[in-house]
């Protein structure tokens, strides 16, 4: 059955009747949904609203369900014809939800309206005959009440709705029976209408007219005394102007209030004779509200923010439209409410209100006080006095009528909720700084702006000339601006006055983070001014968790890290952050998890270096305790995660001693995910304690070389290498030598790491003199084990597998002699390497063996994962290959079992090799191309520089020639740039004289 073919009924009890005249029977719930859909006139209404609509709060459990059993069934009767698995042409899906599609007129509603519409145009060209013949054939449409027997809070809405509609076009049709004579036969039905609506002035005063019209001027001044008790009464005010002035002209018999008589009086006057009466004509003649502010001119963007709105502000909607729109101080909220406001106000031609309601001063504006101004401005002479009284006669003007109210800059919900509308028709679209609880509002958060937004809005500010002409500098400055709006009109403006100035010159003013939030001002407009707005309305307790949750660095932060930083438990945290989420100040980003727009952070670490001098000390003491308390949360927290990835390690027991309660893992690969998580905050945590003097450096320093075991892992050193640098140094100032020692260990391995030997040597080689000079065992073995590395590697130049070897062999008594498990048995891993190169073959693979067997009760670690690659290395230059793909895919499982990409690169390479000598090309090939991907990934430049030769000779080998070329030419080239000293192969290869079709030999890996 097509869409065209059926009529809706909605005007008295909900009917459908299909093409043929037949009517089709619906179940209440099916005629509640079919109402809502009906309502929206094609637009689509989401499952959610539907469930509200029908139920209420709360639904049913089994509410979604149900529905989409009514749905199915509502399709099934609509079009039953229609084949299985067939899109729905009638109730159509749509993104979310349904969408009713009907013909023009199908519904009666929309046909009362359009008669409504005509009978306006027709009264307004001047033929009050045929506007009151339209009137009358849209109140035939009505059947009794409105939807009558429908269930839910929908229908009890639209109801209210349709029944204020109907009676405003009687109260029109009425007025144009007075001005076509009809003033004895209008008086009963005006009588029966004043009794059954006593607070409605307009219909009263066309009885008064009506009355005395008719010679019963008596009767008329009785009307208006009645009505004046009754507004006393019930609402403690006198009547409106309007019927005053009526009042005393039917008291002196005004000559002008008689039929027939053309007065000069203002055209469109509903209480003189002689007025032109549109139906739909208010009975007051007050000058319409249009307190909108003008929108801003360069208003640039936000065209899904838009489209939300001018859904949200439907003026057809049968429940009242009610947006409360949130965010950041400077975010352009008023900017977009004035835009999306200036957009609709054609659907609300009763008026627009507009109030700034002073919500980030110390003195919000009263309730009460707006009220006074609303009524003031809608036509109300004398306004009552109490808040209940004015919301109460507020809502009554309102009554009937399309306004759109803007509430600007809202404090919190007790100061808006009196001043929203009461009935259907208008619209309420609120602002605030903080998350508004309102009853039945579209509630959503503003954001800033896109990359493209930000930098649209720019161009408009500074002309696109200037922004073509410096792309990348325009880009940095909007990021460096957070992308918020008020700061991008700060600085578009500060370039438009300085027309000499570059973009790139003011984001070189921008760099320096502490003084940032100084240059995005100009006179008297300023983020940090519009910021202060906010926090100097915090209470001291919400204050001081603003100030201080803004040192953990990072994008977003923990409820941990907070509580830490707080001296607080995570609970009371927690209820202080969402307090801050309330207001707008934090934002929240995940479970558990919160994150500062990048200007308040700078503003809030600003306000903690004001916080002093306090009793602990001078300006920044609170900062510099809040500092260290996160610094020995997460000491002991890594503490605990490295005792799990390194069973048997002695390390942990000589850092720091930590009072705070750490979070506790169940097993390694958890406290591996915990420092994933947490990385950005604790090299942040790192960063800080290096450039504060006023914190304490050997915790810090212990949580540096606490995350070692995740830097070898995760293959962080290219993160830790920062930290550890400004660590050393700072330590190094401050005369802390077992901080430095520490310090400089992480950073010489992770120099190491990243190709960057000869200044890694020159830290390490610090470090150890450092150690030897002091007696610091705790290092020592882990030095000599680095410096091992570096000379067996040929990290600074020729490899020195001989120091190697005594090196580690120091190392490993060191590690005896404090029975540190776990540093004996790495340093008897890299043991093997000089002696295969030194060709001790079977005895480096003794050792291993031995060592494999000593750490294979410790369960998968890394360490052993290293032991089972360097066995199966061994293997491979013994001749073994087909033992060595055994025991490196024992490794393998190893690697996935500890959740270690880092080092399954390292196994893939080796197990790639292994192949090769097995002549399994293919697979070998497989096997580097993910070692090759995964260190590209990861930014591991000397695997990827190993791993390139491998694959390129493996190439050659399966008869890729030009693939190899391209691999063993990227493997020269990578080899040169880190300084690595060339293999033989890559010597040969780089010659002019090379004959690509001969495939070098690669040497093994370590």
């Amino acid at each position: 059955m097509h869409q065209d073919e059926f009529r809706y009924g909605l005007l008295g009890p909900v009917t459908v009747v299909d093409g043929a005249g037949e009517a089709i029977l619906l179940t209440p719930q099916q005629r509640a949904i079919l109402s809502m859909l009906l309502a929206r006139r094609g637009r689509a209404v989401t499952a959610d609203d539907l469930v509200d609509g029908v139920w209420g709060h709360p639904a049913p459990k089994r509410a979604m369900s149900i529905l989409q059993s009514q749905v199915f069934e509502l399709r099934r009767k609509l079009e039953p014809g229609r084949r299985p698995r067939t899109p729905a042409a009638v109730l159509a899906s749509a993104p979310g939800g349904y969408r009713l599609v009907t013909a023009e007129d199908a519904c009666d509603i929309g046909r009362f309206d359009r008669y409504v519409s005509e009978a306006d145009r027709a009264a307004r060209g001047g033929d009050p005959e045929d506007a009151r013949r339209l009137l009358r054939t849209a109140l035939s449409l009505w059947r009794g009440i409105p939807l009558a027997g429908v269930p839910g809070p929908h229908a009890d809405s639209l109801r209210g709705a349709l029944a204020e509609r109907r009676l405003g076009a009687v109260e029109a049709r009425i007025r144009l029976d007075l001005e076509l004579g009809e003033h004895a036969e209008s008086v009963p039905e005006l009588a029966l209408l004043v009794a059954e609506h006593p607070l409605r002035e307009g219909l009263r005063a066309l009885l008064m007219l009506a009355l005395y019209r008719g010679g019963r001027q008596a009767e008329a001044l009785a009307a208006y005394a009645d009505g004046r008790s009754v507004l006393a009464a019930e609402l403690g005010v006198e009547p409106s102007t309007e019927l005053s002035d009526l009042y005393q002209r039917v008291l002196r018999a005004d000559p002008t209030l008689a039929a027939g008589v053309s007065p000069a009086a203002p055209a469109g006057d509903p209480l003189r004779a002689d007025a032109p009466q549109g139906p739909t004509a208010d009975s007051y003649r007050h000058p319409t509200p249009a307190q909108l502010p003008a929108p801003p001119s360069d208003f640039t963007g936000r065209t899904a923010a838009v489209e939300h709105l001018l859904a949200a502000l439907d003026a057809d909607s049968p429940q009242i439209a009610v947006s409360a729109m949130s965010g950041l101080g400077g975010v352009g909220k008023t900017a977009l409410a004035l835009h999306a406001g200036h957009r609709v106000r054609h659907r609300y031609p009763d008026g627009q209100l507009h109030v700034d309601l002073g919500g980030t001063s110390a003195d919000p504006v009263e309730p009460e006080e707006v009220l006074g101004r609303f009524l003031r401005a809608l036509g109300l002479g004398s306004v009552p006095d109490g808040l209940d009284k004015r919301a109460a006669l507020y809502r009554s003007l309102l009554a009937g009528r399309r306004v759109l109210v803007l509430l600007d800059n809202a404090a919190d919900g007790r100061q808006v909720t009196p001043l929203l509308p009461g009935t259907p028709g208008c619209a309420a679209l609120v602002t605030s700084r903080v998350r508004l609880s309102l009853p039945s509002a579209r509630a959503f958060e503003l954001d800033v702006f896109s990359d493209d937004e930000a930098l649209a809005l720019l161009s408009r500010i500074v002309g696109p000339a200037r922004i073509a002409a410096e792309p990348e500098a325009a880009a940095e400055l909007v990021a460096a601006c957070g992308r918020l709006p008020l700061a991008v009109r700060i600085v578009g403006a500060r370039l438009a006055q300085r027309p000499v100035w570059t973009v790139a010159g003011l984001v070189d003013r921008l760099t320096e983070e502490q003084h940032r939030l100084g240059q995005i001002k100009i006179g008297d407009l300023a983020v940090d001014a519009t910021f202060r707005l906010s926090y100097d309305q915090l209470p001291p307790d919400l204050a001081r968790a603003f100030r201080l949750a803004s040192l953990a660095d990072g994008p977003v932060f923990s409820v941990p890290m907070a509580a830490s930083l707080l001296d607080r438990d995570e609970r009371q945290t927690e209820t202080l952050l969402e307090q801050l989420v309330d207001v707008g100040l934090l934002e929240p980003s995940g479970e558990r998890r919160y994150r500062y727009h990048d200007l308040l952070r700078l503003f809030a670490r600003a306000r903690a270096e004001e916080a002093g001098p306090t009793e602990q000390g001078t300006q920044g003491a609170e900062a510099d305790a809040a500092l260290d308390r996160l610094v020995d949360f997460c000491l002991a927290t890594v503490r605990g995660a490295y005792r799990l990835s390194r069973p048997g390690c002695t390390t942990p027991d000589a850092m720091a001693t930590t009072r705070a309660t750490p979070v506790r893992f169940d097993d390694a690969a958890a406290g591996q995910e915990w420092v994933r998580d947490e990385l950005d905050t604790l090299l942040g945590v790192l960063r800080q304690a290096a450039r504060r003097s006023g914190t304490r450096m050997a915790p810090a320093a212990d949580l540096l070389l606490a995350l070692d075991p995740f830097g070898e892992g995760d293959f962080l050193w290219p993160y830790l290498n920062g930290p550890a640098a400004a660590l050393a140094d700072s330590a190094a100032v401050r005369g802390d030598t077992a901080a430095e020692i520490r310090a400089r260990y992480m950073l010489g391995g992770g120099l190491w790491q990243v190709g960057r030997g000869a200044e890694g040597r020159a830290q390490v080689d610090r470090a150890l003199a450092l150690c030897r000079a002091t007696g610091d065992e705790v290092m020592l073995g882990q030095l000599l084990n680095v410096s091992a590395l570096l000379d067996g590697t040929g990290a600074t130049g020729t490899p020195r597998y001989e120091s190697a070897l005594a090196l580690l062999q120091e190392a490993v008594a060191v590690h005896v002699r404090r029975g540190n498990l776990w540093g004996e048995l790495e340093a008897r891993n890299n043991t093997a390497h000089p002696l295969r190169q030194l060709g001790h073959l079977s005895q480096a693979l003794d050792g291993l063996t031995d060592a494999l067997s000593r750490a294979t009760p410790l369960g998968w670690t890394v360490v052993r994962v290293y032991m089972q690659t360097g066995h199966a290395r061994t293997l491979v230059e013994l001749g073994r290959p087909a033992e060595a793909v055994a025991s490196y895919t024992k490794a393998l499982d190893g690697c996935r079992e500890i959740g270690s990409e880092h080092m399954e690169l390292l196994v893939e390479r080796g197990l790639g090799e292994a192949l090769h000598e097995l002549g399994r090309y293919g697979q070998a090939a497989a096997h580097l191309e993910r070692s090759l991907a995964g260190a590209r990934r990861l930014g591991n430049d000397p695997l990827e520089a190993a791993v390139l030769l491998s694959l390129g000779t493996t190439l050659f080998a399966a008869g890729h020639t030009e693939r190899a070329d391209s691999s063993l030419r990227a493997a020269h080239s990578l080899h040169v740039r880190l300084g690595i000293p060339l293999p033989e192969p890559l010597v040969t290869y780089g010659a002019a004289t090379h004959d690509c079709h001969e495939p070098p030999r690669t040497q093994g890996a370590p």
